[in-house]
């Protein structure tokens, strides 16, 4: 009986937390599109729109006078849900990579608070990027995509704080 050599692939703490809170982000988005109706909801900002976005930023197109009045683009659906994954997984990960600084403090109110600080990443780049202007002022649905955005942060930073922690809210082991 030989042993026989075995790969161990060590995973960020990052990866497993921030899909999750990706997850909690994108269900907080649905409830309140379900449950608030249109003062939750746009086609300026589902996740075809956030891949037609990527699709120019990887053909170096940086700017669009509106982004929301272009053709769909093949496969936008999927890049962008994938961009809209990996950039929460980058987005915890910075967060875990970042609290010994604060002490070790991963709670839920350091995670809630890093989520909507993190909501200034698409108000102040990726809304001017798409011809919607800072605060999508251009969009002239500016209260709505802002509200929506402010849900969908908070609900990510309560992902961070609910899923980088010690214990899941599922009494799953530590994922840090």
């Amino acid at each position: 009986m030989g042993v026989r050599p075995t790969l161990f692939l060590r995973v960020p703490a990052g990866v497993p937390a921030g899909v999750l809170a990706t997850v909690t982000m994108d269900a907080a988005m649905v409830a309140a599109s379900v449950l608030g109706g249109s003062a939750f909801r746009s086609d300026r900002l589902g996740p075809d729109m956030i891949g037609r976005w990527a699709a120019g930023l990887l053909r170096g197109r940086w700017r669009r006078v509106d982004i929301s009045r272009e053709p769909a683009q093949r496969g936008e659906l999927a890049l962008g849900l994938a961009t809209h994954y990996v950039t929460g997984v980058v987005l915890t990960q910075a967060f875990l990579l970042a609290t010994p600084r604060w002490r070790g403090r991963r709670g839920f109110l350091a995670g809630t608070v890093y989520g909507i600080s993190t909501a200034v990443f698409p108000l102040l780049m990726m809304f001017p990027s798409m011809g919607y202007g800072w605060f999508g002022l251009r969009s002239g649905e500016a209260g709505r995509l802002n509200r929506i955005m402010l849900v969908g942060h908070i609900a990510f930073g309560v992902g961070i704080g609910l899923w980088a922690r010690g214990r899941s809210p599922l009494g799953l082991r530590r994922l840090t």
